[in-house]
This record gives structure tokens, sequence and C-alpha cells, in this order.
């Protein structure tokens, strides 16, 4: 087993057991070692989708934790990061689509927590303006 799934089972053990620090500890690392591994091959999927779940776990350790700001901002890194690789031209067009992708992966999360903890106006309409952008970009297919 990959020494980042291995990170990330310790972590959800932790976190089952309320082990707070450890679990934070767990996942922390894992996203790390992601985040290296990812930026070492931008095609991976696998190596991207496990380091956004990595993300996402934190924010929910996080949010169990009463600490809702915190928490959105771990929502936050993966989906920021997404947009900003889908919109730089450096990357090409598989990277992009990668990125334009998981988008739809990262944002569904920060939309829940919105309906769980009051955001910002400038969050709200943040989220409503790249929901419409979303809808916009779907085929519709008849």
């Amino acid at each position: 087993m990959p020494q980042w799934q291995d990170l990330l089972h310790q972590g959800n053990d932790n976190f089952h057991n309320k082990q707070w620090k450890q679990a934070e500890y767990c996942y922390k690392e894992a996203a790390f070692y992601l985040d290296s591994l990812w930026s070492a091959n931008p095609k991976n999927v696998e190596l991207l989708m496990a380091w956004i779940c990595a993300i996402h776990n934190l924010s929910s350790l996080f949010e169990v934790q009463d600490k809702a700001e915190l928490s959105l901002q771990y929502l936050k890194i993966p989906h920021e990061r997404m947009l900003s690789i889908y919109q730089c031209n450096k990357y090409c067009e598989d990277t992009k689509l990668i990125a334009q992708n998981a988008l739809k992966i990262t944002f569904m999360p920060i939309l829940m927590f919105s309906k769980r903890h009051p955001v910002c106006d400038t969050c709200t309409q943040s989220l409503a303006a790249f929901q419409s952008e979303i809808a916009l970009n779907q085929q519709i297919i008849h």
C-alpha cells in the first residue's frame, strides 16, 4: 500500500476515535505527500482525487471541532487551485480538462458547507456565479 494511502487510513482511524491531533497530522502528511506526487505527474487523476480527499478530510476534521472558518479554508484550497490551473494558459489542455472536472468535485462540498454555516455575501455571490457557470458549461443530451 502506498504511503499516502496508509496515512489516510490512519487519519480516518484517528478521526473515528476522536484523536483529533493525530488525525490532523496524518491528513496533513498525506496531503503534502500527494501534492508532491501529483505535482510531478499532473495528469494522474488518482493522485489528484486522493489529494482533494485528504484536504477535504482536514475540512471535516475542523468542522466537527466547531472550527468552521478553518474548515471552509480547507475546502477552498483544492477548489481555488483547480480554478487557477483551469484558467492558466501554461498548462496543457489535458491538465486543464482534469482541473475543470475536478472543479465540479470541489464545488459541491463548499456549496453544502454554505448551507450548514453562514458565509459572507461575497462568498455567497461567488458560489452562485460558479454554480451558474457550471450549469452553462454542461452539455445537454436529448
